[in-house]
Order: C-alpha cells, then sequence, then structure tokens
C-alpha cells in the first residue's frame, strides 16, 4: 500500500473533528463548510546506503487540513493532538507551513508535512 493510503487509513480512524478526511484530492463538491483533511505524496529520500544500494526510504506526505469557514475548533489544539498521533505512530514532523486563506474558499488551512522511515528487505 502507498504511503498515502497508509497515512489516510491511520488519520480516518483516528480524527473525529473532520467532516471528511481524503487521499490524494478533494472533491469539487466538498462545501465550504466542512473541515476535511487532504493527505497527499510530497517526495522520497533514498538512504541508508551499503552494498550499492540503498536501504531505507524516507516517505514525505503533506497533510493539509481545511478549516470549515464555520469552525469553531481551536486550531492548535486539533493541529497539535494530529501532530503528536502521527508521531506516536512512527511519523516525523518534517515541516509546518503556518496557516493561511484559501483565496478561492475563503478557508483558513494548514499545511504539515511529515516523514514515515521505511527500511527496505530485499527478498533472496
Amino acid at each position: 500500500m502507498t504511503v498515502v493510503m497508509d497515512t489516510y487509513k491511520l488519520i480516518k480512524q483516528h480524527v473525529t473533528w473532520a467532516d471528511g478526511i481524503y487521499p490524494k484530492s478533494i472533491p469539487e463538491e466538498a462545501p465550504v463548510n466542512q473541515t476535511s483533511l487532504l493527505i497527499r505524496d510530497a517526495y522520497s529520500d533514498l538512504g541508508s546506503f551499503g552494498s550499492d544500494t540503498f536501504n531505507a526510504i524516507a516517505q514525505n506526505v503533506v497533510i493539509q487540513i481545511y478549516y470549515s469557514i464555520d469552525s469553531e475548533l481551536d486550531y492548535d489544539q486539533v493541529e497539535i493532538a494530529l501532530m503528536k498521533f502521527l508521531m506516536r505512530n512512527g511519523y516525523t514532523i518534517a515541516d509546518i507551513k503556518g496557516r493561511s486563506t484559501d483565496p478561492d474558499t475563503k478557508q483558513d488551512y494548514q499545511t504539515i508535512q511529515v516523514t514515515r522511515n521505511t527500511g527496505m528487505k530485499e527478498n533472496s
């Protein structure tokens, strides 16, 4: 399974404050009065080189939280809880962009980049 789908399933089982959680893209019909999480690929880094190959992959995922325009959530509280949950489940917080407002939907949003490190095992 891809890192995006693994992250999506993990978050979907845990997060109760979001109205919609989406891998890869948010449907156009999603209303702006719903809080949505978007989970998508960022990039991967190869590492732990030895024996003329790589032995680990750092897979980076971007999680964007689009808050409902009517949101009464404590943004800090839900973001910190989400990041702590991800860290407990093997992710590292790589970057937090800071909140902005989407010019089209007028929704506040936060972008969090996380990394999942995966060791590689070759089949002999």
